[in-house]
């Protein structure tokens, strides 16, 4: 009796797909995508628009402390990769205060960075700043808010430089 229950409930799965795909899908590429490229551009524009404004009025093109944690970290990598949209756009980025000794980037000096974690603080990005300090240094690991310009410089040896020049360091 069972034997004939299964074979019966084989033959109704069978007769029931009638020759169809076990497995349909659409692939169709809607008629208002955008290539690659122009998505890329039209993501950082749209980060743009939400732009906001700093106490003393100036425009913040990258409000990267409002960001959520893995926002961030993407916005940042993207910085790295793409460097040209962002020069000379004013951002704000909140972080942890780094500095580094006998920095190539510093001629041999102090550079200062702020570190970006994602939400896991498993991957880091810095982004390099300048800016006087002017003997009130924060200390290492100290969570701080940079606003400034971004610039995009060449290095003697053909490398690409990217550090914001900061207007405000908040501690």
């Amino acid at each position: 009796m069972k034997k004939i229950v299964v074979l019966i409930s084989i033959c109704c799965v069978l007769l029931s797909c009638k020759g169809k795909s076990t497995v349909e899908t659409s692939f169709a590429i809607p008629e208002n995508a955008l290539p690659i490229e122009e998505q890329a551009v039209a993501q950082n524009e749209a980060t743009s628009v939400k732009s906001t404004t700093a106490s003393d009025g100036t425009k913040i093109d990258y409000d990267l402390s409002e960001m959520n944690s893995n926002m961030v970290y993407s916005q940042v990598f993207n910085m790295m990769i793409e460097p040209e949209i962002y020069d000379d756009k004013v951002v704000k980025m909140r972080g942890n205060f780094v500095a580094y000794e006998n920095s190539p980037t510093a001629n041999g000096g102090t550079s200062y960075a702020v570190i970006i974690s994602d939400a896991l603080a498993c991957c880091q990005q810095g982004i390099e700043f300048k800016y006087d300090f002017a003997g009130k240094l924060p200390k290492e690991g100290d969570v701080i808010t940079v606003t400034g310009v971004y610039v995009t410089a060449m290095l003697s040896d053909d490398m690409v430089y990217n550090y914001v020049k900061a207007d405000s360091v908040e501690m």
